[in-house]
């Protein structure tokens, strides 16, 4: 009797045991990914410092490891911190590509960068250091290169592809698409030299693709840059740029650009939209008497504009906008100046000849 009642003993020791060798098993198996994840917090935490370091005495490897950081970083901190680092990135960007040059060297540099046979060598010695080791460095790799923006000058740019890749997966769905879309259409520059890279259709395509994310994301924190895209790409289909104007005079339909006003004309049928009754405005405009708009739509010009030999064509645009209600809805707006929305995944406001500075009213 003592012997069974010794083996029960036993029997329910071993069992107490048992179980509470189970039970402690997965205590020690989640343990290890909480560990994990205390360390990466404490390695993301140093992020904001590591980003600050980077300036132009950095090296590609140095930039590279903040990017590889971040990539670590942004699934695993509150969507408040990854819209700071964005920030960030963009200043970041913008030291590591600033360059002192001499007059010589930025004329050395202009000259390689409109060089198509590339990389001349006989320019090298002519480079400021800092732009024989970018030159060098340029591309995808670290996410930039030198760019012929077509309007304002040959600089260095941080692709558009940077923010799609490492930011715009951890962002919310209005940011996302604000991203892929601008960085899709600012891939390669959409002018070039005196005329556009893209056809009249593709100009009107995004000028209602801007107008329809306004319309179905007014809350986004991208809000004011898609306004702004918005009224510049609805500039393009109806004014032209100043080598390459719609028209001059806009009398008649014989005095538009042919393929311009096929687009405009399919607008005016097709587009229920605002942008639809512009290009029926815009339709109507051109068949309006000089007189009867000078009339009906007086402009005020500024001393400047009057001294402009292209006064009257500056006067007509004025007169046509009114006519449409084509206005810049962020006029009054002191970030507005110099903002380009024309090189990156995101509007960017351009310091010297490194087109990644950002200032806005949302701090980008």
């Amino acid at each position: 009797m003592p012997l069974r009642l010794g083996r029960v003993t036993l029997l329910l020791v071993l069992l107490i045991a048992g179980c509470h060798q189970q039970s402690s098993e997965p205590h020690q198996e989640g343990s290890q990914p909480h560990v994990a994840h205390k360390t990466v917090m404490s390695l993301c935490s140093l992020l904001s410092q590591q980003m600050q370091n980077i300036n132009s005495s950095s090296s590609v490897e140095d930039l590279q490891f903040v990017n590889q950081q971040l990539e670590k970083c942004l699934p695993q901190i509150p969507m408040e911190q990854r819209q700071q680092l964005l920030y960030a990135s963009t200043s970041m960007y913008q030291r590591f590509l600033s360059t002192e040059r001499t007059p010589e060297q930025e004329q050395a540099f202009d000259q390689y960068a409109m060089n198509s046979n590339g990389y001349a060598t006989s320019y090298q010695a002519q480079f400021a250091e800092r732009d024989r080791y970018l030159l060098q460095h340029q591309g995808s790799h670290a996410y930039f290169e030198v760019y012929d923006s077509g309007d304002t000058g040959i600089m260095y740019r941080r692709q558009p592809q940077y923010l799609l890749h490492i930011f715009a997966p951890y962002l919310p769905k209005a940011e996302q698409i604000f991203i892929e879309n601008l960085a899709a259409q600012n891939e390669f520059p959409i002018l070039s030299g005196s005329t556009f890279n893209v056809s009249w259709s593709e100009i009107s395509r995004r000028a209602r693709f801007w107008q329809n994310y306004v319309n179905e994301y007014a809350n986004s924190a991208l809000i004011d840059d898609a306004q702004r895209l918005k009224f510049k790409y609805a500039q393009f289909l109806f004014h032209g740029i100043s080598s390459l104007p719609v028209s001059t005079d806009y009398v008649g339909e014989d005095s538009i650009n042919p393929e311009a006003l096929q687009e405009i004309k399919y607008l005016a049928v097709e587009d229920h939209s605002a942008l639809g009754l512009q290009a029926k405005k815009f339709l109507q405009f051109i068949q309006i008497p000089t007189a009867q708009r000078d009339q009906d739509l007086p402009i005020e010009l500024s001393p400047t504009e009057k001294r402009s030999s292209q006064y009257q064509t500056i006067k007509t645009i004025k007169q046509l906008d009114r006519y449409m209600g084509l206005y810049d809805p962020l006029t009054l707006d002191s970030t507005h100046i110099n903002r380009d929305c024309l090189s990156d995944a995101i509007c960017i406001t351009h310091a010297g000849k490194v087109a990644n500075s950002l200032v806005s009213k949302q701090q980008f």
